[in-house]
């Protein structure tokens, strides 16, 4: 390696043998511009930032066989290129490696769970939050839930910033394009529901840091953004959910209230009721039950803000309210919101439906509704809905689930030989699915199976078979 000299901000160090780079000639190629106008036309977008960038024609020749710029004058570049395209283009899409980096160190993560005032300071936020989430950090705060948040949030995102302005697309522009970054969603969800949140996280956090919010940076001026926020706020509450599943539930809850902050922007009611959903399902699993329940009737006036909804959402939604009420052992009430539940689900019409609900169908809510009743402590209903629950083609990570609660309720009827097979069963079947949260299913049984027979050795050879699962180390 050797250090190049050039001018200030412009050049950093580099190898003696770099390769050229392709992808910037390609994208420069495209543009038609000169070596001489680039450079000019990034000293110019570096003012208008307020950071002086000295560029010219060699600078930019440098560029072009290998050199790296500083991260800053690479997202200036990205930004000159994306101008001149009329399309969003990142640094890391232009060979720019240098820009891929940790923006802020993990320790200026903020302690506090906060909805923030504007979808930019969200942005950044996540940004930041996604660096330290990279770098794997063992901060407590990345680890804990915050149990003091949700009234904040949910007064935030219900009241606090009135109706956002419409985000539509002026005549002759071209709005972004954000089917890549949903179709890779998608992909990265489907490997999710196969394996498990541990072995989706790295991709994710790469392509969330190195391809979709360079984006924000390099967004042409004036250039339309509800696509992008929406686009943005499914993938960030993935995230949420890999983390969720990886045991770092401060990071998660960090994603969701700041993807939250972008679907208000964005005003997309049923994407912020989804958040919302998902902050009531990590509240429940960590045992804050009331504000669970609030997080979910939260999640249901969101979704009903505009008039008629997606009844298939609002069952999803409803079911989140059932899970919280079935923790608190409010009998009444959890049935009064399943029964709630079903004739939404009667009334469902996929016409009238998100993209994203397309996961929720009957089964689901059956598995819903089993989880309710295990947590009752009713055993013929348990079984009755997850087996309900359970359709030829159910994805490894939901039948792993599903086969635990399926165990416990046989255990709370009294079935032990029942309740350990199908345990014995579940584990065999999950595999490699990497889960902090079926890692907790797993324990919680044998807890149970120990509490109520401790010198059965039926339940000791269950111990020791589940051991290498309740003992394995996070995956995050």
């Amino acid at each position: 390696m050797c250090t190049v000299s050039g001018s200030v901000g412009v050049m950093v160090v580099a190898s003696k043998k770099a390769a050229p780079n392709r992808a910037l000639h390609a994208v420069l190629a495209q543009t038609g511009l000169s070596n001489n106008r680039l450079a000019r036309d990034v000293q110019a977008e570096s003012r208008q930032r307020g950071a002086e960038v000295h560029t010219d024609h060699v600078t930019v020749k440098r560029w072009l066989d290998g050199q790296q710029p500083k991260a800053d004058t690479a997202h200036f570049v990205a930004t000159v290129l994306s101008r001149a395209l009329n399309r969003a283009v990142t640094p890391a899409a232009l060979g720019f490696t240098n820009a891929v980096s940790v923006e802020q160190d993990a320790a200026t993560v903020q302690l506090a769970v906060e909805y923030l005032s504007d979808a930019d300071t969200a942005t950044d936020a996540l940004r930041t939050l996604a660096g330290a989430d990279t770098e794997n950090t063992s901060l407590e705060r990345l680890r804990s839930w915050d149990a003091h948040a949700a009234p904040g949030v949910i007064s935030g995102y219900l009241f606090g910033d009135g109706q956002p302005e419409p985000l539509t697309v002026a005549s002759g522009e071209s709005p972004i394009d954000a089917t890549s970054i949903r179709v890779t969603t998608a992909n990265l969800m489907q490997l999710d529901f196969q394996l498990g949140g541990g072995h989706t996280r790295e991709l994710l956090l790469y392509f969330f840091r190195a391809q979709v919010l360079p984006l924000f940076d390099s967004l042409p001026h004036g250039a339309p953004r509800r696509e992008l926020f929406v686009a943005t706020a499914e993938l960030a509450q993935m995230l949420g959910w890999s983390a969720y599943d990886a045991g770092r539930h401060g990071a998660a809850q960090r994603y969701f209230v700041h993807a939250l902050r972008l679907a208000r922007e964005a005003d997309d009611s049923l994407m912020g009721a989804r958040l919302l959903s998902n902050l009531s399902h990590q509240a429940n699993y960590l045992g804050d039950f009331t504000h669970a329940v609030q997080l979910a009737r939260a999640a249901q006036s969101a979704a009903a803000s505009r008039g008629p909804s997606s009844s298939t959402t609002l069952a999803m939604l409803t079911s989140m309210e059932a899970r919280a009420l079935a923790s608190l052992g409010d009998r009444r009430g959890c049935a009064s919101a399943l029964s709630r539940a079903e004739a939404l689900m009667d009334r469902s019409d996929s016409s009238t439906d998100p993209d994203w609900i397309g996961y929720f169908d009957r089964a689901e809510l059956a598995g819903e509704s089993a989880h309710c009743f295990r947590d009752l402590q009713r055993p013929e209903e348990t079984k009755q809905f997850s087996a309900l629950a359970l359709p030829d083609g159910t994805p490894p990570r939901t039948r792993a689930f599903i086969n635990m609660v399926t165990a416990m309720g046989s255990l709370h009827g009294g079935l032990l030989d029942e309740a350990l097979e199908t345990a014995r069963t579940a584990v065999t079947l999950a595999g490699s699915l990497r889960s902090s949260r079926y890692r907790r299913y797993v324990r919680d049984f044998v807890a149970a199976a120990v509490q109520l027979h401790p010198r059965d050795p039926r339940v000791v050879d269950l111990v020791v078979f589940t051991a290498p699962v309740v003992d394995e180390q996070p995956t995050a």
